[in-house]
């Protein structure tokens, strides 16, 4: 039993906010980040990047967090500037924070003693949704670095599907936020979670502060132990992120179902075919050539991959991208960690 956080599933009905500007008004830019862009590992690796995934998708004010991979330590970084007293910097806030838990002082309580000690603005507070594509490490652990999730003014909507039964909040509190490979456990946390549990193929919304809500529409990918890909519609604009999937140059018509004529798809393109040949076949991933083949059949406007294998170097994830730029013809670009989109 979660006592720390309310487990319920939306339905598209109780998001309905209504519209509260003009269509004429909703013509506005869709902005991302990349703060990890490397799959299965972290990697030394100055250039590209080698925190592991993790991107932000901003709809008006809406934030959303995609998959919480190491990048989560530097994106909770630039997120506590909303909450830091004049004259605090992060290195008081990480000062305090070890030394309150070095003195085993009771966590569920530091959020409380933050502000106490006047490190924390006590007139700020910070909403974000979380989303997870699915529940292997490379996609999660990061979560235990992200600051705001250990302060009370924070509120997370969390989105995820079942991975072997359970869902995002059980995952977390035996996984994630648990003794042993955690001292801090899930339900000691000060922050205020909801739960949103997604089934294959369901369409639902994301309250946004500007216009009409954000669509979204959720299809099963082909990866061990299940993952899910994603399509947002809003504001006339079509983003998909599809990470972690494998198909060799069979189509799978989910992937060309969420991909179809999207303005951006980010996607996980991890292998070349000679990297594919060797080894990696039912790794869950896929390679330049069958990215190729679905972007051709979906024809989005401009793919972006990421989740670039750890030991890749420069070279051979730049020519990733020109191989499906070159195949389907479709502007293709590599994410790169602090690229913004």
């Amino acid at each position: 039993m979660v006592l720390s956080i309310e487990t319920r599933n939306f339905s598209s009905r109780s998001f309905q906010q209504g519209e509260v500007i003009m269509d004429t008004l909703l013509a506005l830019p869709v902005r991302g980040r990349f703060y990890g862009v490397r799959g299965s590992f972290p990697a030394d690796d100055a250039k590209i990047g080698g925190h592991t995934t993790c991107h932000t998708i901003q709809f008006g004010n809406t934030l959303i967090i995609f998959d919480t991979g190491s990048g989560m330590l530097t994106l909770g970084n630039e997120l506590m500037s909303k909450y830091l007293s004049p004259g605090k910097t992060l290195h008081d806030l990480d000062r305090f924070m070890n030394q309150y838990a070095a003195d085993r002082k009771d966590m569920r309580h530091m959020g409380d003693a933050l502000m106490d000690g006047g490190f924390i603005r006590n007139d700020q507070e910070l909403h974000v949704v979380i989303m997870w594509s699915h529940v292997h490490g490379d996609h999660l652990f990061g979560l235990q670095a992200f600051k705001p999730i250990f302060l009370p003014k924070t509120h997370i909507h969390m989105i995820g599907g079942l991975h072997n039964g359970l869902n995002m909040a059980e995952i977390m509190e035996r996984f994630v936020f648990a003794h042993p490979i955690f001292p801090v456990k899930w339900e000691w946390l000060n922050s205020k979670r909801e739960l949103q549990v997604v089934q294959s193929d369901e369409h639902f919304t994301i309250p946004c502060d500007i216009g009409r809500d954000i669509k979204v529409w959720c299809l099963p990918m082909n990866h061990p132990n299940q993952a899910y890909g994603y399509r947002f519609e809003w504001g006339g604009k079509v983003v998909t992120v599809t990470l972690d999937h494998e198909h060799n140059h069979e189509l799978d018509r989910n992937i060309v179902r969420l991909w179809d004529a999207a303005d951006i798809v980010v996607t996980e393109v991890q292998y070349t075919r000679e990297m594919y040949a060797y080894g990696r076949k039912g790794f869950g991933h896929i390679t330049a050539d069958a990215a190729a083949d679905h972007a051709l059949e979906a024809m989005p406007k401009r793919v972006i991959t990421t989740h670039h294998d750890p030991d890749a170097p420069f070279e051979v994830i730049q020519e990733i991208a020109r191989t499906i730029d070159r195949s389907a013809g479709i502007r293709t670009e590599f994410a790169i960690q602090g690229m913004v989109f």
